[in-house]
């Protein structure tokens, strides 16, 4: 019996999100990427702040309020955080265990393929949590047709329809997902050059076209670009940008080129990271399976997936605390620093060891 994209592509989020891992220092591998003190001393004022307390409800209530929904909003909420309270959020951020994530399975098989949205219990947020649904279809829609991009320029290739869930898929779905939930919470800049049609960070992505030797190749257009936020009734409307493209700046307080590039830099960087000790702590854990009901089931038994999974989490959120602190870092900076300057910068700021015990 062959499945339908839609099908494959919760089923994939549900297997992923099955595994299990345990004895992560997920809190550390968030502190060691934001700066706990900022020395800076300039005119500029601190970059434009969105709240972000209601978004981060409606994420909790469409994705099922959990653990491992909380570590996700949590630690992209630190990456945004006055410096002064980064501390003390940092030392409320809890571990990852396997029976955490292999209950939260079980909480988003009821939720996907069951009830879907309990509208009663989120009637204070069905607005919110109706306005982040529209930013997770349009991820997922995009990545499953072959044309997700995301703000640093990564094209992931579209998932295979088949009755076998490979690690492409997972890491693919997840990571979609962890980034519709940032950029539907922070709304952090994209940046764009003097034309209009050069977006950073993703343009420094080895993969993005050189215009000069090829200058009708289209550039790179992250998938954020093109979301818009439909208000109830709205019909067929343009609707709302998610994220409005900023201007570069060619000096002073803001983000110039050099910076959205310390910015990938640094994002990439902690990502990579971080995905790293997720992938060796979880190298010693076993398979997992999921039931689906009458979708079937899917049993996943080598140690390979579970890293995937560990490393995709982790990777990705480590890559967007690191951007988005860095970004409010980088905005106070009124010289014009060389790279490699910013990131020093950045790394003298950090501060991990005041974390401390819980």
């Amino acid at each position: 019996m062959s499945r339908s994209p839609m099908l494959v592509r919760w089923a994939v989020v549900v297997g992923l999100l099955c595994a299990g891992c345990g004895g992560i220092p997920t809190r550390q591998l968030i502190a060691d990427v934001v700066p706990l003190r900022e020395s800076l001393t300039t005119a500029c004022p601190d970059p434009p702040s969105d709240p972000v307390e209601d978004r981060i409800q409606a994420v909790k209530a469409r994705l099922h309020e959990h653990a491992v929904v909380n570590f996700v909003v949590d630690a992209i909420r630190i990456g945004v955080t006055p410096q002064q309270s980064r501390a003390e959020k940092l030392r409320a951020l809890h571990d990852l265990n396997a029976n955490t994530l292999k209950d939260f399975g079980g909480r988003i098989h009821e939720r996907f393929f069951a009830n879907d949205l309990d509208k009663e219990t989120v009637k204070a947020d069905l607005a919110r949590v109706e306005e982040f649904n529209q930013v997770l279809v349009a991820y997922v829609s995009a990545y499953v047709d072959g044309k997700y991009i995301d703000r640093f320029g990564n094209n992931l290739p579209a998932p295979a329809i088949s009755r076998t869930v490979g690690n492409t898929e997972i890491a693919g779905v997840l990571s979609v997902i962890i980034d519709a939930v940032g950029d539907y919470v922070v709304r952090g800049p994209i940046w764009t050059d003097a034309t209009g049609k050069i977006y950073y960070p993703a343009a420094f992505n080895q993969a993005a076209p050189d215009l000069e030797k090829d200058p009708k190749k289209a550039p790179l257009r992250p998938t954020v670009i093109d979301v818009t936020l439909k208000s109830r009734g709205q019909g067929d409307g343009d609707g709302t940008p998610l994220i409005k493209p900023v201007a570069l700046v060619a000096s002073g307080c803001g983000i110039d080129e050099t910076k959205a590039q310390a910015i990938e830099y640094l994002g990439q960087t902690a990502g990579l990271k971080a995905a790293m000790v997720g992938g060796i702590t979880g190298g010693s854990f076993g398979g997992f399976g999921a039931s689906f009901g009458a979708f079937g089931k899917i049993s996943v038994g080598d140690n390979q997936t579970v890293q995937v999974v560990i490393k995709t989490v982790l990777g990705k959120v480590a890559e967007r605390v690191a951007a988005d602190a860095a970004y409010r870092l980088f905005y106070k900076v009124p010289d014009k620093a060389k790279l490699a300057e910013l990131v020093k910068r950045y790394l003298d700021e950090l501060k991990p060891e005041a974390v401390g015990a819980k």
